[in-house]
């Protein structure tokens, strides 16, 4: 058996190193000395439930795995959602020895559609796979794949109990009120059109992203035309909520590129150099944001990407000086003097103010005070453009991986900067 050196300070293998397990979600895969993956668990903390393995009271067969393990490969994704069905694909792939011996003699749970003439969507074991028209899985863990469930049926709702021939005299259940069930008992929906519910689940969970968004756009422009608006409109959250769903189920990238996460942040911020001509990488962005009412107990935020990753280490909140009616231009005025007062602080490669032509003139005064050449741009939320000093304006198209960068730091400021006000707030009224 190979001897295993360990690491004192965080308890893990030496041939583990911490790029491989940061604080973020994701999949990982142990391997034994042929190479041979043992086992595949996901993590909404890669850091912690990895360490757990090396460190503790385990059970005897765990302890037997740990002492197989010689490499150790990681996937970092977005979501626990993504991680679940990276998981599920990762075993069916593999099929890791451990995931069997560790499952307490119980079959993974398996997503399902029943063959009913209004289908509906459920779990189910092994053993009871034949009874289904598809099914997909296998999930080891079946309390996540009963809350990703509740979130499906948002967008795709279902019958709990289809009816078995219509009848319009039947109440309507208490999902149909929480509008998780379409109301097939009801009358309120065709056998033709719960079908295509059905159907576009399971294009879901296959993964087929562009057949099904574009399914649902051509039938959406259809209904309009048609003026069929209100239809159009349905269809029109469904595949929003579609769009917010898909960005965690690309389970293939992964399998095929498992350093997506990192290749996409990387071409993000080169394209954001492209966009607003910077003329070096933006390692560090700052992000800067107020939140005040009436001009009362404001806070201001500094958020940090670092290589495009959140950095929470560096992030200030500033408690705002200025009082009296809101003065916004004033108070990112106050926040900048007093941030780049702090010389420890490293200098950023760009700035961005949560702001429009008003706000970026004035920082870049500020900035000009102590001949600091910071690119800065003012990023207005109403329509996503940018300002420049020079009152240029810079429109990004909607796709551009450079805007949703800038959008995740933006939005990040906010809620940082929110967050702190409403904690002044709650110690002014004594809360």
């Amino acid at each position: 058996m190979l001897s295993i050196g360990y690491n004192r300070e965080i308890m893990v293998p030496k041939f583990i190193t911490q790029d491989q397990i940061p604080h973020k979600p994701g999949v990982y895969q142990f391997k034994n000395s042929q190479d041979t993956v043992i086992y595949v668990g996901k993590a909404i903390d890669l850091h912690s439930r990895v360490r757990s393995y090396f460190s503790g009271i385990h059970l005897p067969r765990t302890i037997a795995m740990v002492k197989e393990i010689t490499a150790l490969e990681t996937i970092i994704v977005e979501s626990e959602l993504e991680a679940l069905i990276l998981e599920a694909n990762l075993i069916k792939k593999c099929l890791p020895l451990y995931n069997i011996k560790l499952t307490d003699d119980k079959d993974y749970l398996y997503i399902g559609i029943t063959k009913e003439d209004y289908p509906r969507i459920i779990t189910a074991r092994r053993s009871e796979l034949k009874n289904l028209k598809a099914y997909f899985g296998p999930f080891p863990s079946s309390s996540t794949v009963r809350s990703t469930l509740k979130r499906l049926r948002k967008i795709f709702p279902w019958c709990q109990s289809p009816p078995k021939e219509m009848n319009l005299k039947l109440k309507p259940c208490f999902y149909y009120h929480l509008k998780l069930c379409p109301g097939a008992c009801i009358g309120e929906i065709s056998h033709d059109d719960y079908l295509k519910i059905i159907k576009r689940f399971s294009k879901f969970m296959d993964g087929k992203k562009d057949e099904l968004i574009s399914e649902l756009t051509q039938e959406m422009n259809l209904l309009a035309k048609n003026l069929e608006f209100e239809k159009a409109q349905s269809l029109k959250k469904t595949l929003d909520g579609i769009g917010y769903l898909l960005q965690s189920n690309r389970s293939q990238i992964y399998l095929e590129n498992p350093n997506f996460l990192s290749d996409q942040t990387s071409n993000a911020l080169a394209d954001l150099q492209r966009n607003l001509q910077l003329a070096v990488l933006p390692v560090r962005i700052e992000c800067f944001d107020i939140s005040n009412l009436s001009g009362e107990n404001a806070s201001g935020s500094m958020v940090v990407l670092t290589h495009g990753e959140v950095d929470k280490s560096q992030y200030r909140k500033f408690k705002i000086k200025i009082s009296g009616k809101p003065n916004d231009v004033g108070m990112h005025q106050e926040m900048m003097l007093r941030r780049i007062k702090h010389l420890e602080w490293p200098l950023p490669d760009l700035m961005i103010i949560d702001g429009g032509r008003g706000q970026v003139r004035a920082i870049k005064e500020i900035l000009d005070t102590k001949s600091l050449t910071i690119p800065v741009f003012g990023l207005a939320k109403r329509l996503e453009w940018l300002y420049t000093p020079q009152e240029k304006i810079i429109k990004l198209p909607k796709s551009s991986p450079s805007i949703r960068l800038l959008q995740k730091i933006r939005d990040e400021a906010h809620r940082f900067a929110l967050a702190y006000h409403r904690k002044l707030r709650s110690r002014a009224v004594g809360i």
